[in-house]
Order: structure tokens, then C-alpha cells, then sequence
């Protein structure tokens, strides 16, 4: 017969195994989608905040064109995982070009109503310490400039984005929260191939929009504020996932980002830890808005957020003058039923965020 020490090891045993399975079964099963502009920048930043926190498992981030070109961005990300100790994350590529919109159109629309400032990987050149701290100049897509960080040893895994979005919402029916930090087409063409993806997810999480950006909350002067990037660069795939029957939809428009500031105080406080994700932001970020972690930070401590609104959202995808415009009404609008309510966020309890992603990118490699 067994000892009563025995028993009360094996009890031991058995409860931990069983914390720890509850542990891994509350980790929220997310896909990240971002247009993973590098080195540093908020786009990596925010794909640092889901690798180093333990409450997520990220079933894989899928890459898409937008601030730079799908090749390059999706370069920096496998070399940004080896570098967190990260490499068991899949990375699947996505969409190289927008459904509709393209460098040729945005310069059309320039000639009539005005020079946009920021096209991403469209824009003719990035002056160094702008986006990034090296100089840019416009490049072909598929033209991979030199990597500043290193060439990345692990590869993407086969397959597109869309195929691996639509294959994962099926594999984990009710589980999955879809975030977006970039452009949409990703999502776009996974609702094109299997409409049932909103309705599978969990919820959907994106950064992108501007709805009172351009009353001087951002870039003063700039042509429009309402104009967003993430949307604008393309419209026709914003339209298609706004309006998608998802269970929860929440929106980190540029109205809350431009409350943030990524300062050199928080950059040399992280650059203290010496650990190797501390070392990368050390070198390669640089102070500016936090325009994408907070869509990520918010999931983890969703007190950070102290304001939102419940809003229709949509966008202008008329190519004329506002090409690429966010369009919002209140909740309490009449409107067609094509239309959806979101979660908007507006206002943010900046230090406590500040404090959250100082403790994540200080965190030693790996979870």
C-alpha cells in the first residue's frame, strides 16, 4: 500500500499539474496581424507586448504591406522572435498590395486635392529618426533593403494569412480574438474565403481610425486627420471588416494614441534590464505616440482604458476626396443594418499603461 507521503506527493502533483492546465487554458488564444514595420518602431513594439506577456498564446502573426513592404516587414519580424526567444510563434505572410488601392491611386488623388504626408511603404523617403532611425528611401516590393538587425536564421511558414486566419477560427471555434495593427486586407480576404470567420472569432481587436484627430489632436496642418493609415491605405477591406457580423468589435482609433508618449525616460528605463528585447529597443525604437501597444496592452488590463463610446463605424471608399475617410454615428443613429456597433476607445490611464509596458519589455526571453 502506498505511504501517506507518497499520497500526499502524488495529491501534490496532481493539483499542480492541474493549476497549471487552468493556467494555460485562460491564456487568450490569439492571431496578431500587423503591417511589422522594423526594426524597433510601435509595430514591433506592439508585437512584443502579446510575446512577452503570459496571458496570451499566439497561434501566429500573419504580415501584411503597409508601413513597409510585406517581404521586408515580414524579415524583421522573424529576426525581432529570435531575438525575444520567441521562434516557436508561426509567421505567415499575407497580402503584398491592397484589393483596390495602390501607390498610382494615391498619387492621382494627390495631383487634386493635396500631398499626404505619411503612405507608408508608398511614401518616396523616410528621412533618418523619423519612423525609423535609419534613412529610407523608397524601394520595389520585392526588394528586401539590408537588415540592420541581422538576417533572421528561421523562415515563414507556408501557406498565406488568409488561409491560416480562416483555418484557425475553425480549429478553435468561439476562442480566437482576431487583431489587427495594420492594414486589413488580411482579414478582408480570409472573410472572402469563408464569411463564417466573424462569426467563429471571439472578438475583433484593431488599431485604426481617426474620428476627432483632425480638430489638432494630431498633426496640425496635415490635409485630413480623419484620414487614418491602418484604413486608408486600404479602404475597400476596411469596408468589408467593419461591417462583418462579429460578436465584439473594438477600435483603437488615433484619438487615444496621440494621448501616449513613448519617451527616451521609458526608453533608457527598459534599456537598464540588459535583457536581449532591452537591447533591440535600445538600439533600434524611438520616442513618439503609441499608436498600436495599446491595443494589445488593453486586453491584458483592461483598466488602462478610462473612456469609450459605443459608435456605427464605417469609411468613404468614394474615390474622390474622401477617399479613405472614417465615417462614424452615434449608437443611438438611424442607420442600415449593414452597419455595426463598436467598442471605441477615447481615453486612457497613460501611466499605468506606461508602467505595464516597461514591466513587459523588461521580462528575460521567452515566457
Amino acid at each position: 500500500m502506498p505511504t501517506r507521503r507518497a499520497l500526499k506527493l502524488a495529491l501534490i502533483s496532481f493539483f499542480t499539474l492541474l493549476l497549471a492546465t487552468a493556467g494555460a487554458a485562460q491564456k487568450i488564444k490569439i492571431i496578431v496581424d500587423q503591417d511589422a514595420r522594423g526594426p524597433g518602431t510601435s509595430d514591433q513594439q506592439a508585437l512584443l507586448v502579446f510575446l512577452q506577456s503570459e496571458k496570451f498564446d499566439v497561434l501566429g502573426i500573419t504580415i501584411v504591406s503597409g508601413d513597409q513592404w510585406l517581404k521586408e516587414e515580414t524579415e524583421h519580424t522573424l529576426r525581432m522572435l529570435e531575438i525575444a526567444g520567441r521562434t516557436d510563434v508561426p509567421v505567415i505572410e499575407g497580402a503584398e498590395f491592397p484589393l483596390i488601392n495602390s501607390k498610382e491611386e494615391s498619387e492621382r488623388w494627390e495631383a487634386m486635392y493635396g500631398k499626404l504626408e505619411y503612405k507608408g511603404c508608398w511614401t518616396e523617403h523616410f528621412a533618418a529618426k523619423r519612423s525609423t532611425i535609419y534613412d529610407q528611401p523608397y524601394h520595389a516590393p520585392d526588394v528586401v533593403p539590408p537588415m540592420d538587425e541581422g538576417e533572421p536564421h528561421i523562415k515563414p511558414q507556408p501557406g498565406t494569412a488568409a488561409e491560416f486566419i480562416v483555418r484557425m477560427v475553425h480549429k478553435y471555434p468561439g476562442e480566437v480574438v482576431l487583431w489587427a495593427g495594420g492594414p486589413l486586407t488580411n482579414y478582408a480576404l480570409a472573410l472572402k474565403l469563408d464569411p463564417s470567420v466573424a462569426t467563429l472569432a471571439k472578438e475583433f481587436v484593431m488599431m485604426g481610425g481617426g474620428l476627432y484627430a483632425d480638430k489638432g489632436a494630431i498633426d496640425p496642418g496635415a490635409i485630413d486627420g480623419r484620414r487614418e493609415f491602418n484604413w486608408w491605405f486600404d479602404p475597400e477591406a476596411a469596408r468589408i471588416v467593419l461591417r462583418a457580423p462579429w460578436k465584439k468589435m473594438t477600435i483603437t482609433p488615433i484619438d487615444i494614441s496621440v494621448k501616449t508618449r513613448y519617451t527616451q525616460d521609458m526608453k533608457d528605463t527598459i534599456a537598464k534590464s540588459g535583457t536581449p528585447v532591452a537591447d533591440y529597443l535600445a538600439k533600434y525604437s524611438l520616442p513618439g505616440y503609441m499608436w498600436d501597444e495599446i491595443a494589445g496592452a488593453a486586453l491584458i488590463d483592461p483598466s488602462i482604458i478610462t473612456g469609450e463610446k459605443q459608435l456605427y463605424m464605417d469609411i468613404d471608399i468614394d474615390h474622390g476626396a474622401s477617399y479613405g475617410k472614417t465615417l462614424f454615428w452615434k449608437s443611438t443613429a438611424q442607420v442600415p443594418p449593414y452597419l455595426r456597433l463598436a467598442n471605441v476607445q477615447f481615453d486612457i490611464d497613460a501611466e499605468k499603461f506606461y508602467r505595464l509596458f516597461i514591466d513587459l519589455m523588461t521580462r528575460p526571453p521567452g515566457k
